[in-house]
C-alpha cells in the first residue's frame, strides 16, 4: 500500500475594494469547508487568521465550517483572510470482498441521511426508473452500486452546464454535465436503489476542483466512486483531457474498473454530500449551500456576504502550497486571475484588464483568462483587441472545460465582428459556435438568434 506523503499549504482568501458607505457600518461574512479527516487524508496542523467567529461542526457530513466575521473598515480597504494546514494524504485502495458485503441497514444514521431527495441530488420518477431498470434482478448493495457506476461512465458525456441545467433529474434526461453531474446522477440512482450515496469535493493540489461520489458498504464504510475519470479513460485515455487529469490527480493506472472503490492522491478534500446546512444563531437565518469549494466565491450560492459598502467588494482565494506559501504580496499577484473576475462582474473594467495582462504573463496559454480578458475588452468597446484575446483563447489550452470555453469564444468573436461590420466574418463565428453542440448558458440558442439577425449593443 502507498505511504501517506505530507503536504503545507495555505488557503489565502483576498478581499478588497472595501469602501463603506458614508451612512453605513461595512459587515463582511465569510463561509469555507475546511478540509477535514477522511479515508486517505488526516489533517496533521490547522492554523487560522484572523480569529474566525466560529467553526461549525457539520454533522453527521463530517464538514467543518470555518465562519470569518468583520464589521468596520473605516481605516481599511483591504482584507486578507487565511488558514494554514498540514495534510497527510495518500492514495485509497479498497480490496472489497463481494461475499463478505452486507445488506443495507435502514435503520443507520448513513441510510437515514444519504437516501433522501435533496437539492441537486434530486429523486424523482425518471430517476427511480432508472434506476430499478439499472439494477434489475441485483440484491447485493455492491453490485448494484456496481451496475450503476457501468452505466453512468458509460453513457452520460461532459459538458460543463449551467446553474440551471444543474441537478441529477435533469441531467439524467441531458445524459450530459460534468463532475458534479456524473457524481449527482450517481448518488441519485444509488439513492433511489437504496444505497447511502454523497458526493465528495476536492481541490487539485496543482490547481482547479473536482467532485467524486462514495458509497456507503458494510462493513467497508464508505467506498470511493469516480464516474467521470471513468468515462474519460473509456473514451480516449491517450486524449489531451485525460492525460492532464492523470498530471492532476496522480493516476496511475489505465483502467476505467479502478475507479469503482480507488482513490488517487493528489487531492484536497474540502466538501462531503452537499445541501450543507449553517445557523450561527437562532436569531439568525439558515444557509443551505449545495457546494463550498472550499467556499467565499468558490461556492453557490454564494458564500460572501456583504452589506454597508458604496462599491461591490472584490474578492477571491487561493491555494499556496510549499515555501511561498506565508508570503501575501506572490499569493495576491498568484490570484490575479481570480480578483480580475470579481473586477469585472463589478465593471471595474480597467482593473480587470490590468490583473489579467499580469497573470498571462505567467501562463501565456490559459484560455478561460483570454476569454474573460476578450470578455473586458468588448465592455471596454475595444473590439480588435476583444478578437485578439478570443483567438488566443481559442489557440490556449483549458482542459475539460475547454470545448465551452472555445464556444464562447467564437459566440463573442462574431459579436465583436458584427460591431465592426463585418458580417461575412461574423456569421462564420456563429456557425462555429453551432456547430460546438456546447448549451452552456442558452449558447446555441444565442448563436442561431444572430445568424438570423446582426448583434447590437
Amino acid at each position: 500500500m502507498e505511504k501517506s506523503k505530507t503536504i503545507n499549504g495555505r488557503y489565502w482568501y483576498f478581499v478588497d475594494n472595501l469602501r463603506e458607505s458614508a451612512d453605513s457600518l461595512g459587515h463582511l461574512r465569510l463561509y469555507f469547508s475546511l478540509p477535514m479527516a477522511h479515508t486517505g487524508q488526516k489533517v496533521l496542523s490547522l492554523n487560522i487568521h484572523p480569529e474566525p467567529r466560529v467553526i461549525v461542526e457539520d454533522f453527521p457530513n463530517g464538514n467543518r465550517i470555518l465562519v470569518w466575521e468583520k464589521n468596520g473598515f473605516k481605516d481599511s480597504v483591504s482584507e486578507a483572510f487565511y488558514y494554514d494546514f498540514e495534510l497527510a494524504y495518500k492514495e485509497v485502495n479498497l480490496k472489497i470482498e463481494l461475499e463478505k458485503v452486507l445488506p443495507v441497514n435502514t435503520s443507520s444514521p448513513e441510510y437515514l441521511r444519504y437516501t433522501i431527495s435533496e437539492g441537486w441530488l434530486d429523486i424523482d420518477e425518471n430517476i427511480r426508473q432508472k434506476a430499478a431498470e439499472i439494477t434489475a434482478g441485483e440484491t447485493n448493495p455492491y453490485l448494484k452500486a456496481k451496475k450503476i457506476f457501468d452505466w453512468v461512465s458509460g453513457t452520460m458525456s461532459y459538458e460543463y452546464p449551467d446553474v440551471a441545467s444543474r441537478g441529477a433529474s435533469k441531467s439524467l434526461l441531458s445524459l450530459k454535465g460534468d463532475c458534479a453531474e456524473f457524481s449527482a446522477v450517481f448518488v441519485s440512482l444509488c439513492r433511489a436503489s437504496g444505497i447511502p450515496a454523497r458526493p465528495v469535493t476536492c481541490n487539485w493540489i496543482k490547481g482547479g476542483g473536482h467532485q467524486w461520489a462514495e458509497v456507503f458498504l458494510s462493513p467497508y464504510g464508505w467506498v470511493p466512486v469516480d464516474p467521470t475519470i471513468a468515462n474519460a479513460f473509456k473514451l480516449d485515455p491517450d486524449c489531451e483531457r485525460t492525460k492532464k487529469i492523470v498530471d492532476v490527480a496522480g493516476i496511475e493506472t489505465r483502467d476505467p474498473e479502478w475507479f469503482f472503490g480507488n482513490l488517487y492522491p493528489d487531492r484536497v478534500m474540502v466538501m462531503l454530500g452537499e445541501n450543507i446546512k449553517v445557523r450561527l444563531s437562532g436569531s439568525e437565518p439558515e444557509r443551505v449551500f449545495y457546494l463550498l469549494q472550499p467556499g467565499g466565491s468558490v461556492a453557490y450560492p454564494s458564500a460572501a456576504e456583504f452589506s454597508g459598502f458604496s462599491s461591490a467588494p472584490i474578492h477571491g482565494g487561493i491555494y499556496v502550497f510549499g515555501e511561498n506559501r506565508a508570503d501575501e504580496a506572490y499569493a495576491r499577484k498568484m490570484s490575479q486571475a481570480e480578483l480580475a473576475e470579481s473586477y469585472y462582474q463589478a465593471k471595474m473594467y480597467d482593473q480587470a484588464a490590468a490583473g489579467l495582462e499580469i497573470s498571462l504573463k505567467d501562463r501565456p496559454r490559459a484560455a478561460y483568462r483570454w476569454l474573460l480578458l476578450g470578455q473586458v475588452y468588448m465592455a471596454q468597446q475595444k473590439y480588435q483587441k476583444a478578437l485578439t484575446a478570443l483567438s488566443s483563447s481559442i489557440q490556449g489550452e483549458g482542459g475539460s472545460l475547454k470545448p465551452v470555453w472555445d464556444a464562447r469564444a467564437h459566440l463573442y468573436s462574431g459579436n465583436c465582428l458584427d460591431l465592426l461590420g463585418k458580417r461575412d466574418m461574423a456569421v462564420h463565428e456563429y456557425q462555429l459556435a453551432l456547430e460546438s453542440g456546447v448549451s452552456f448558458e442558452n449558447l446555441q440558442e444565442r448563436s442561431k438568434e444572430f445568424l438570423a439577425k446582426p448583434y447590437k449593443l
